[in-house]
């Protein structure tokens, strides 16, 4: 049994690593519509899908329960969500915004732009500008 779980997670990681996948933690889970509390995500737009090493967190504090399970797939350490469940397309839908607006995701920061500011404070900055006008 365990040459075969070695197996399945091995093919799991080169699935993962295949699948130009981006890790999202807690700082930017929110600009993506999720609770923090949902834990580290892996986001692949080529695949269509999220995965989440912790299921039952993206399921309890981002109402992901309610995803039929005809679009998961528990495989390895991870569960995979696929993108035709709506809740599924719209975090990788905001994901996409919010690289069209030009942000990127940094580790331990979260979604910043080419100033290095995060979509909040860019957005803060955005209304006070506006305020002094």
């Amino acid at each position: 049994m365990n040459k075969l779980y070695e197996t399945i997670e091995n093919a799991v990681q080169e699935y993962i690593k295949e699948s130009n996948v981006v890790e999202i933690g807690v700082h930017g889970l929110e600009e993506l519509g999720l609770d923090f509390r949902c834990g580290q995500i892996l986001i692949s737009v080529d695949e269509g899908f999220v995965a989440a090493a912790s299921p039952r967190s993206i399921e309890y504090y981002g109402g992901w329960e309610y995803i039929d399970s005809e679009y998961k797939l528990d495989a390895g350490d991870y569960r995979f969500y696929d993108r035709d469940a709506n809740r599924v397309d719209a975090v990788i839908q905001y994901y996409l915004e919010l690289l069209e607006d030009g942000y990127r995701y940094e580790d331990g920061k979260g979604f910043v732009n080419s100033n290095g500011l995060t979509v909040r404070e860019a957005l803060a900055a955005k209304s006070a500008t506006q305020q002094e006008q």
